[in-house]
């Protein structure tokens, strides 16, 4: 069993505290800035957890599939898209996953490796 050093601790304890804060920031921006609903958040905020039923397949491709849903390319590309071509579906997908990953992260539910679920890129 690996050890885990003060240093590792202190630097997942700082991607925790980085991803709760960046949570703040896309639900104020959410609420405050483009005055979104608040029962469109609850309706939507666990669908992107769909994706790990793809763990009862086996771990390779739920990892996959979990990574794909809950990484940060997917809401950076749809907010971009969203304000250019002012699209508000696409602004509130993208915070929507935003805040959805953020927390995630906060609560130390990071990226998948392939061998475990709970194998994450913060644990």
């Amino acid at each position: 069993m690996k050890s885990v050093t003060l240093e590792e601790t202190n630097m997942k304890l700082i991607i925790r505290l980085e991803n709760f804060f960046l949570f703040i920031a896309a639900i104020y921006i959410y609420f405050f800035i483009f005055h979104f609903s608040v029962s469109v958040l609850i309706l939507f905020f666990f669908l992107i957890d769909i994706s790990a039923l793809g763990y009862l397949i086996n771990n390779k491709i739920g990892a996959n599939i979990y990574n794909l849903a809950h990484n940060l390319i997917i809401p950076c590309l749809l907010l971009t898209l969203g304000l250019y071509f002012q699209v508000n579906l696409f602004i509130y997908s993208s915070l929507i996953l935003f805040i959805h990953i953020f927390l995630d992260r906060t609560l130390g539910y990071g990226l998948k490796y392939l061998d475990n679920f709970k194998h994450t890129h913060i644990s």
